[in-house]
């Protein structure tokens, strides 16, 4: 055992806190006194009357649900718009050209903001696996001013940056810091989901209650569907008395429209696969006629508990042994499960099973296998999942090393929830990306079954510590020449499982993914300098950024006005300008830094050429930038040109 130092601001290091210990007395006897206030613990007025009789306190302001000090704010986080954009990292990515996946480097809530348009009632799944709030995991402050500064601050991406630190319970915020990040990201995200969409979200006993509450108010409890129990360890931890061994995955649907969350369930999720397990059930029994020719069947109880409100006068009647002849009767204290005339049918189609020789006392209905659903029903409690050790194994395999990342979520779990969440051909979505086990094992997935499901990856670009616990995947970062930061990670790994998924045989499945990463608006915000209003004017001629490309304002555009970020795209020279046709030419755009008035008639008609070639279905957007045109009969007449065939969508950046 080390010798742990003291530092500055540890409770040994300092005299004694008497209002701390004021407090944790009152709590010791009164929990339900101390509530969470701006400025740390603080005591609930109304309850301590409530306790001493004090007859003052109302019930006026109790409700029921779930509340927390800053609730609105969070509630205003999801409102307001994102000033950010993603830009492109093709040198980053693997296959940018053919891949329909995405891996984005930001902060999840100004990503989930960014995906609004592209992106709303399109996805079919959310997995995530937010932190657990134990005090060790990273829980960092929104901020409503200005979301992308404090995410690039936070971050180190910008000077000045403030310490990331974890949401401890010393911070007297532990619940309510925890709940705000929570909970802005929690109503984006069900705005991505189509109306069939499945949530899962993986979290530990700390704040499973709380987040039942909250999914429960932004999804309507009546969307719960089951609360998941997976087995992450074998053996509970000896350092205490009762050790927990197991995790939950809440799941909920977008919206209700059937009776129940069964219906919901039976709707939206899909039958687990069936195992050799679950049909080695089935057998070849042999009868006196010889086997069934049906095949293989497992054999159900008919007979039932004759308690429970049962009609036991009109379950108990006699059955004709077909070998025999003798009627059979229930054993005593039972009854027949089915009706007789469902028993009559049950005998005529030979569903009744009598034994090898056919003279049972009590027949055994047959459930055949060729009759079987395609697949099993979920249990609430996961069977046969790997541990989290399997998944640090896999990792280190994976790598090549001692594992890169603490706690990752086995392939096989969350290859089982995209199953279960998932068609084949659809999108799955995790914003708390981790070591992107989500993206891994959606290929596997896909190369398991011919499917073509897609994956979008959002993970922060936390930095790495240089701690001895963090020095691993720190030097392994440098190592490959990248940052020390958790997205870095997330995407070796796709790289390294893509690349296995390929060895493997398995050539048709799309192992790629375009990576992004979150930034300021390509385009520049008016900034006014009182003191020199002149050179501010000269400074806003160029609306766009200096060092960001062409690419960058393309899929900013594409954002803005909605379309997917794999959308095919073409590039054409038309009058000597470079063209580009995004969607089939749902989106035509010239960014080129200089458009004369001479050039703006062949270069309208070129464009109206294409879009003609193209027969894009719907309305045309098309955008050049606004500094390039050389005066404004330029610009006049080239947008004259376009709303003249039909193109009356033009804009300028």
């Amino acid at each position: 055992m080390s010798i742990q130092k003291i530092e500055p601001g540890m409770p040994e290091s300092q005299s004694a806190d008497i209002l701390a210990d004021n407090l944790a007395r009152l709590k010791a006897l009164f929990p339900e006194l101390v509530t969470e206030g701006t400025k740390g613990p603080a005591i609930n007025i109304d309850v301590l009357k409530a306790l001493v009789g004090d007859a003052t306190v109302t019930d006026a302001d109790e409700k029921y649900g779930l509340n927390w000090h800053g609730k609105r704010a969070a509630r205003q986080l999801a409102l307001t718009p994102s000033a950010g954009t993603l830009r492109p990292c093709p040198e980053e990515s693997v296959d940018w050209e053919t891949t329909r996946n995405l891996m984005i480097e930001g902060d999840n809530l100004e990503v989930l903001k960014l995906l609004q348009k592209s992106y709303a009632g399109k996805v079919k799944m959310v997995y995530i696996d937010p932190p657990y709030n134990t005090g060790k995991d990273f829980v960092y402050p929104d901020n409503f001013q200005d979301s992308i500064r404090n995410y690039l601050e936070l971050t180190g991406q910008v000077e000045g940056g403030r310490k990331i630190s974890s949401n401890t319970e010393a911070s007297g915020r532990f619940h309510t810091d925890w709940l705000s990040m929570l909970y802005p990201r929690a109503k984006l995200a069900r705005n991505l989901l189509r109306d069939d969409g499945i949530l899962f979200v993986s979290i530990d006993s700390t704040e499973v209650a709380n987040l039942r509450l909250l999914l429960d108010e932004v999804f309507g409890e009546e969307c719960f569907i089951i609360d998941l129990i997976w087995k992450k360890r074998d053996g509970a931890p000896n350092d205490r008395n009762i050790g927990s061994v197991h995790e939950h995955i809440l799941v909920y649907g977008k919206t209700l429209t059937a009776g129940s969350a069964r219906t919901l369930a039976e709707d939206r999720l899909n039958l687990m696969p069936r195992t050799e397990k679950a049909d080695a059930e089935y057998q070849e029994f042999r009868e006196p006629g010889g086997p069934d020719p049906r095949g293989k069947f497992r054999k159900i109880d008919t007979t039932a508990n004759a308690k429970g409100g049962r009609d036991v006068a009109s379950l108990h009647f006699g059955v004709r042994n077909p070998t025999t002849g003798e009627m059979c009767y229930p054993r005593d204290g039972t009854c027949w499960r089915h009706s007789k005339e469902e028993m009559d049918r049950l005998q005529a189609d030979g569903r009744l099973y009598w034994g090898v020789n056919g003279t049972a006392t009590t027949p055994m209905r047959k459930l055949f296998l060729s009759e079987a659903k395609p697949g099993m029903t979920t249990p609430s409690i996961l069977p046969d999942m790997p541990l989290n050790q399997h998944a640090a194994r896999e990792l280190e395999v994976l790598f090549g090393q001692k594992s890169v990342f603490d706690t990752p979520k086995p392939t096989e779990l969350l290859k089982l929830l995209a199953h279960l969440g998932c068609g084949r051909d659809d999108i799955c979505l995790d914003f708390f990306a981790g070591s992107g086990s989500m993206g891994e094992a959606v290929m596997m997935l896909n190369a398991a079954d011919g499917g073509q499901r897609r994956y979008v990856l959002v993970q922060l670009p936390e930095p790495i510590g240089d701690s001895s616990e963090s020095r691993i995947s720190r030097d392994y970062c440098l190592n490959i020449g990248r940052p020390p930061i958790i997205s870095e990670l997330t995407k070796e790994r796709l790289r390294r499982s893509g690349q296995r998924i390929k060895t493997e045989g398995h050539n048709s499945v799309d192992v790629g993914f375009r990576a992004f990463r979150l930034d300021t608006s390509n385009l520049k915000a008016w900034t006014p300098r009182s003191n020199d209003i002149g050179q501010a004017l000269l400074d806003h001629l160029e609306h766009v950024k200096s060092g960001r490309s062409t690419n960058d304002v393309l899929y900013e555009l594409l954002l803005k006005l909605g379309l997917d970020l794999c959308v095919p795209m073409q590039t054409r020279e038309v009058a000597g300008k470079a063209v580009h046709s995004i969607g089939g030419g749902v989106l035509l755009a010239c960014l080129d830094d200089r458009i004369s008035a001479t050039e703006a008639e062949p270069l309208a008609l070129g464009i109206v050429t294409w879009h003609k070639e193209q027969a894009t279905a719907g309305e045309v957007t098309c955008v050049f930038l606004d500094s390039a045109f050389e005066n404004d009969v330029a610009k006049t007449n080239l947008a004259a040109i376009l709303e003249q065939h039909g193109i009356a969508k033009v804009r300028s950046l």
